[in-house]
Order: C-alpha cells, then structure tokens, then sequence
C-alpha cells in the first residue's frame, strides 16, 4: 500500500500529515516512529508493507525563495507493519 503526506518544517520540527493524520519529530527517526504508529493505530488486515511518500510542501516557500526550491527534497519511507 502506498500513502502520501505533505512534509514541512516549523522551525523546531519535521511535520507530515495528510488526511488521516499528522506526526511530528525532531529528526526524521523521531518522525518516522511517529508515523509508524499512526499507521499501526490505523492498520488494517493484509497491509503489512506500506510505502509512505513524503513530498515537501514548496507551497510554504515565499515566492522570491522559489529559485532555492531545488535544494529541498521528497522522501520514501517503507514500513513492515
């Protein structure tokens, strides 16, 4: 299964969220644990692998930094559940 999440940073954080939820951490093991465990909570029968996508939300960039754009990045991130 494959879901996918808006990531950010508020200064002090990783965030991804989507529908369904949203997880925090300081470094993205903090942020992957978190989100290993909403997608636990929410775990249903035969999703034992789940691929999570994590595109950076470019939207939060002020117009004049979108020329730095590149230098941020998507993740992939794949759980055993």
């Amino acid at each position: 299964m494959n879901i996918r999440m808006i990531l950010g940073h508020d200064g002090t954080r990783w965030i991804a969220c989507n529908d369904s939820f949203t997880a925090t951490g300081r470094t993205f093991a903090d942020l992957d644990l978190q989100v290993a465990s909403a997608l636990r909570a929410e775990s249903c029968e035969n999703r034992s692998r789940v691929t999570v996508s994590m595109d950076f939300d470019f939207a939060a960039f002020p117009i004049w930094m979108r020329q730095y754009a590149s230098h941020y990045f998507n993740r992939s991130i794949t759980f055993d559940l």
